[in-house]
């Protein structure tokens, strides 16, 4: 008894640390797509040049706010069907796609971010029209940590990752 007292008297007796530094920022506002179909291909007007035809189509999304695009990062994802390295894969943007049975045809696939919108563009060297069968899919991860704010916090980079390694990081369905 004398032990169970000395015990209790000796946890009450405790106090609780210090608050310590911040963690980095979870995965809770990670926020993606669903897998859409690349069937809206326009022809630039604007981003011409001699050996290639330029498309692109832009996608509504309301969540790619200012802040977003000023602190987070948008990744977008292409599933390729008609890949040489394997018909299916999923490749991060940019990335460079080379026509199965012709390796003169050059599918450079890129994206750009704008408040209220994700812009797919596909430079085709030298000519032709990117697939309208191949499908995208984005992930935005709003900005956490200043990285400059302190040393310990550094940033995953992405493109390093593949799609798998970004599933599994924020928990995401592929």
């Amino acid at each position: 008894m004398a032990i169970l007292l000395a015990a209790i008297i000796m946890f009450a007796a405790c106090k609780d640390g210090d608050t310590g530094p911040a963690g980095p920022p979870g995965t809770a506002n990670v926020q993606y797509s669903d897998w859409q179909n690349t069937t809206k291909w326009t022809g630039s007007s604007s981003s011409t040049g001699a050996g290639k035809n330029t498309f692109y189509f832009d996608i509504a999304e309301a969540r790619v706010t200012q802040e977003i695009v000023d602190k987070g990062s948008v990744l977008v994802f292409m599933q390729f069907v008609a890949d040489p390295d394997s018909a299916g894969i999923i490749k991060q943007l940019p990335s460079i796609y080379y026509n199965i049975g012709s390796a003169s045809t050059q599918y450079r696939f890129q994206h750009g971010i704008f408040p209220g919108k994700i812009r797919i563009i596909c430079d085709v060297i030298p000519n032709g029209i990117p697939a309208t069968t191949n499908k995208v899919r984005y992930v935005i991860i709003p900005g956490g940590v200043n990285v400059n704010a302190t040393a310990r916090a550094v940033a995953p980079d992405y493109s390093r990752m593949s799609y798998e390694e970004i599933c599994r990081l924020y928990h995401l369905q592929p």
